[in-house]
């Protein structure tokens, strides 16, 4: 069956984008933990998760009054580096141009303002007809709840639809919406965890999806 559209996560996919998340992560936890920061490469291993399970997975348990205000300064923190040392992956850009016949939409765990100042900055935002985001009445990935309800915006049934993403997390969101999967190997998850989710296409940099969408069909 064609794929008629293709869902992308964001960051490790379609954009490496470590350096800002680490450092408005940074900000946010010296200002809310009493404890040394980790580094950037122990919170590039977490990018992908909930910003509030980043924090508690990486030491940084606090009530949820101090999470509040953790998730507040990171927001700030974020949104005032304006994506500055966010970079699309190479080849991103050229294959979403190749790939204008089709639906792009954009799953992410990041609050879809935060998705749209990454897309506006890179000059992406052109390419995806709908960003979603998790929201207080549906669950972030491995929960298909956001990619359904992107499907759903999008008016396109599961079994067209593709999702492309770096981390377990999207294999296993895609795979319980009914969604085919599609994991690259070059963003913050390794090969081995997403293999493990037996995706239905493996691929290592951005431009082989056009490769692959020919031998689906798509």
């Amino acid at each position: 069956m064609a794929i008629t559209t293709i869902l992308c996560d964001l960051d490790g996919t379609l954009v490496d984008s470590r350096r800002d998340i680490a450092a408005a992560f940074q900000d946010a936890w010296h200002s809310v933990v009493d404890a040394s920061a980790p580094s950037a490469a122990a919170i590039s291993e977490h990018i992908g998760k909930p910003l509030a399970s980043m924090l508690d997975e990486l030491g940084g348990g606090v009530s949820p009054s101090v999470c509040s205000t953790f998730l507040s300064i990171y927001r700030e923190s974020y949104r005032s580096r304006d994506a500055r040392m966010t970079l699309p992956y190479p080849g991103v850009i050229p294959t979403l141009q190749a790939l204008s016949t089709l639906t792009l939409g954009v799953v992410t765990t990041k609050e879809p303002e935060q998705a749209e100042i990454v897309l506006r900055r890179l000059g992406l935002n052109g390419f995806f007809k709908h960003i979603q985001g998790p929201t207080v009445d549906l669950c972030a990935k491995p929960a298909p709840d956001t990619v359904l309800a992107a499907l759903a915006a999008l008016h396109c049934v599961p079994s067209h639809a593709l999702m492309v993403g770096d981390t377990p997390a999207d294999m296993l969101a895609g795979k319980a919406a009914g969604a085919r999967t599609c994991a690259v190997t070059y963003g913050f998850g390794t090969r081995e965890t997403l293999l493990h989710c037996d995706p239905d296409l493996a691929i290592d940099s951005f431009d082989e999806l056009l490769v692959v969408l020919r031998e689906l069909g798509g």
